[in-house]
């Protein structure tokens, strides 16, 4: 299954917009993208390991700037990849202090778009996997990916973002031993979560929330371990040590 960036475009521009798409549609690393008209829509549907890439336009109207959008963004996400599109280098020093991975100047080049899609696939690429047997061959999936592994019988179900859902035959218990406990809870010996998805820990029936409202069964007996390991992510994550 060959990695596939997904991309928030956030540009205000139409003509702009269109030469963007327009390179991401013809670009030879395989994508798919969102498109905003400004920075606040962006955030009011920004999420956590939703994204691979942002591309995002400084300077647009009616809204707050790139940089202030971004700067909201890294007080939470230290590792999303960010370009910022602009019609002036002003903002240089901004966008290194904020850790962009470049710099466009309109109007938008495909050389250029296309070095800043490799350097993401790259950093995609080097990101913790769980490597899996499926068709008598090796996979890699990136752990940032992954919501939930479900055991069912002799099958391994991996849950992944965007609904996808793919199967295996394999052992959770053998499989855990790939999974950073720091992000990983096993809360029954048939279900793995990627704590970065849980919602809350509903007490009443025991489980964990999901992202996608699915809920994950808790054994009574780490009730307390699994509330610990998700405050403890909690506060790494908003410390950016994930």
């Amino acid at each position: 299954m060959p990695q596939t960036l997904n991309i928030a475009v956030c540009e205000d521009e139409a003509a702009e917009t269109l030469l963007l798409c327009d390179i991401l549609n013809h670009s030879d690393i395989q994508n798919t993208y969102t498109v905003f008209t400004d920075a606040d829509s962006f955030l009011a549907s920004y999420e956590y390991g939703k994204y691979d890439l942002l591309l995002m336009d400084i300077y647009m109207k009616d809204s707050m700037t790139g940089i202030e959008a971004v700067s909201i963004i890294r007080e939470t996400d230290a590792d999303i990849p960010v370009a910022f599109i602009t019609t002036s280098t002003e903002h240089a020093l901004e966008s290194y202090r904020l850790s962009a991975i470049g710099y466009i100047e309109k109007p938008v080049s495909a050389a250029e778009l296309s070095n800043i899609l490799h350097l993401a696939m790259l950093k995609k690429s080097d990101a913790p996997s769980l490597y899996v047997k499926r068709n008598k061959s090796m996979e890699r999936l990136a752990l940032s990916d992954i919501m939930y592994i479900e055991q069912r019988a002799r099958q391994i179900f991996i849950h992944l973002k965007e609904n996808e859902e793919i199967s295996c035959y394999e052992k959770l218990s053998e499989l855990s031993d790939q999974l950073p406990a720091e992000l990983f809870f096993l809360p029954h010996k048939s279900y793995a979560v990627n704590l970065s998805y849980v919602t809350r820990i509903d007490t009443s029936l025991k489980c964990f929330v999901m992202a996608d409202d699915t809920n994950i069964p808790i054994k009574r007996e780490l009730s307390g371990k699994a509330k610990k390991a998700l405050e403890r992510y909690y506060f790494e994550h908003t410390r950016g040590l994930k």
